[in-house]
């Protein structure tokens, strides 16, 4: 009798920096300009240990508001994917993206989406960041759906004050400070 080998889906990772890492999937592509900025963090457990070898991918609008349609080869616009390090750590290079509208005509803060996959998690979660500061986005759906301050706060990335380009946004998986995650 044979033992099938076990595949991603019967398994916990990590499956991720070994098979599904471009080599330049820091670097956000667009067909057209924007302010550069950079996005970077760490993702860590209810523990505050740094959570390595997780998939970290985003997807976002550009500095006009649209999502961008193409990309180069079998990349898309828009899109990234980076593995965190030993630290936790990610780095994603990408343009400020704009406010855009919804299907339904509401207004959203220019924000980008984010996929984690990880050991330890049987699926994917998802939320968002937002760029803006916490009074700024008030009105987004998103943030009018969460409601509590507090719970808001975990998804907003501070500027560095020593560079306006970096954003820093810490993703805490579970415990006090936990991120909120959104299911799709």
């Amino acid at each position: 009798m044979t033992v099938a080998k076990p595949t991603p889906s019967q398994t916990v990772g990590p499956f991720f920096a070994r098979e599904l890492i471009w080599n330049d999937g820091g670097t956000v592509l667009f067909p057209g300009h924007g302010d550069r900025i950079t996005l970077k963090g760490r993702v860590v457990d209810g523990a505050g240990a740094p959570v390595v070898d997780a998939l970290f991918e985003t997807w976002q609008a550009d500095a006009s508001g649209k999502l961008p349609a193409g990309g180069e080869g079998t990349r898309p616009y828009g899109y990234g994917r980076v593995s965190t390090g030993a630290d936790g750590g990610y780095a994603i290079d990408t343009v400020m993206p704009g406010s855009f509208r919804g299907p339904g005509g509401e207004t959203y803060a220019p924000q980008i989406s984010v996929t984690i996959f990880a050991r330890g998690l049987l699926k994917a979660v998802q939320t968002r960041v937002f760029l803006t500061p916490l009074d700024a986005i008030k009105d987004d759906p998103l943030a009018r759906a969460i409601g509590n301050p507090e719970r808001l706060r975990t998804l907003v990335a501070t500027r560095d004050p020593g560079n306006p380009k970096i954003y820093r946004w810490d993703v805490r998986l579970r415990g006090d400070g936990e991120a909120v995650f959104i299911e799709l």
